[in-house]
């Protein structure tokens, strides 16, 4: 009998492991795929950006210094409207940090995660363990396949992280809803010729929102939102086609657009589960709710949930929780999330609206809007702020502490 079982091994899930784990407690990790495979392949790689709520979790697992090391800051934030006046720059000196945030490469991050975990005489991580079924009763029964046999896992708790196509929300009759917003966002790592390195820029045009996140030396990510047709042209074209087409939207404050990499083109789609707890099993990270990228908050959203989920279990031993104690926290859970994702939901839905409006109205708009956010202090902080996660109450985790 486990204590915890958790459905989705990839980031979210094993930072759920580490929240999780507890001298008392016995927790297992099911993923589908292969974690020490995970590529990383330098222009080609994927990224993330890690907001300071991020960084002070992962600073009360224990793992921050691991991450720190392989991590790329950004101390500064500027942020424009393609064509306009309109211009709102952030400083982390501003507000006593060292950071307003990070960028990480996925691989990078997978790994500083698989070495905390094996580190974890209490965590068992099952790789190539598909799920394929899940049962309630008085306990919850886990059945997955692995090497063409279906064992099954007992636990008193089930954590459901396997993402935005979830197969366990759908196995336990949780429906979701989706918003299509009609756009596709376009993935890819650059080299510039005068890189700032800790200098991160969001840059607003008719069509999305265009990202560029330092990575260290000279390569950036690039995450740029476009029509459906555009994104398929711009993944068409070769890398100097696509170069001379980003260096047209962004302009030349890194300089010239030198190499880029593979690209990557996704739909975006904002996915929300109509519920997030059934019985005893909980929703986390995408499972619960996927986000557009325009604030890059999806994962640091799905830590601020595991760091909610650590506060409710607090030193609980699971074994001594009836049925009914379990509703009870399940619902609780359910109260405070739904409470800051609506926030979270709003705030992104607001961005997408104001900056990917290509009504005349709109563009003054948006340049009196980032100009007032430049000219008043009070303003910038709280956009500052609710950037890195920090507007949305405190707990332990988000102090930075167990």
């Amino acid at each position: 009998m486990q204590d915890i079982v958790i459905i989705g091994g990839g980031l979210v899930g094993l930072c759920a492991a580490l929240a999780m784990r507890h001298p008392q407690r016995q927790v297992t990790v099911i993923e589908a795929g292969n974690l020490e495979q995970a590529p990383s392949d330098g222009l080609n790689s994927r990224s993330i950006a890690l907001s300071t709520s991020s960084v002070q979790i992962f600073r009360a697992l224990g793992v921050w210094s691991r991450i720190e090391a392989k991590a790329a800051p950004i101390r500064h934030i500027h942020v424009s409207s393609r064509g306009r006046w309109g211009s709102t720059r952030l400083n982390a000196r501003d507000y006593h940090l060292d950071a307003l945030g990070y960028v990480i490469e996925n691989s990078v991050l997978i790994r500083c995660l698989l070495e905390a975990v094996t580190d974890c005489d209490n965590i068992e991580l099952r790789q190539n363990a598909g799920f394929e079924s899940i049962r309630q009763e008085a306990t919850v029964n886990i059945g997955y396949r692995y090497d063409e046999q279906t064992p099954t896992v007992e636990a008193r708790l089930a954590l459901i992280a396997d993402g935005a196509q979830s197969r366990a929300r759908a196995a336990l009759g949780i429906g979701h809803q989706i918003v299509d917003y009609g756009q596709s966002v376009v993935i890819s790592n650059v080299e510039v010729s005068r890189p700032k390195h800790d200098t991160a820029y969001e840059r607003f045009t008719p069509e999305g929102p265009l990202a560029m996140l330092p990575l260290g030396d000279r390569r950036y990510a690039c995450v740029w939102t476009l029509s459906p047709q555009k994104a398929a042209l711009a993944c068409a074209q070769d890398d100097v086609e696509f170069g001379a087409a980003l260096q047209d939207y962004f302009g030349f404050r890194l300089g010239l657009v030198e190499r880029v990499g593979k690209r990557f083109s996704m739909p975006i789609l904002r996915t929300r589960a109509d519920a997030l707890q059934c019985g005893r099993c909980l929703l986390i990270g995408n499972a619960a709710n996927a986000l557009h990228p325009v604030a890059g908050q999806s994962f640091n959203l799905s830590l601020r949930d595991i760091a909610c989920l650590y506060e409710l279990l607090n030193e609980e031993s699971l074994a001594e929780l009836n049925d009914a104690a379990i509703a009870a926290l399940a619902k609780q859970y359910e109260a405070q999330r739904v409470s800051e994702q609506n926030q979270v939901i709003r705030y992104g839905d607001g961005l997408v609206t104001l900056f990917s409006n290509q009504l005349p109205l709109f563009d003054h708009l948006r340049a009196a809007g980032l100009g007032l956010l430049d000219l008043v202090p009070a303003l910038k902080a709280q956009a500052a702020f609710s950037g890195m996660g920090m507007t949305f109450g405190g707990n332990r985790l988000l102090r930075g502490h167990l």
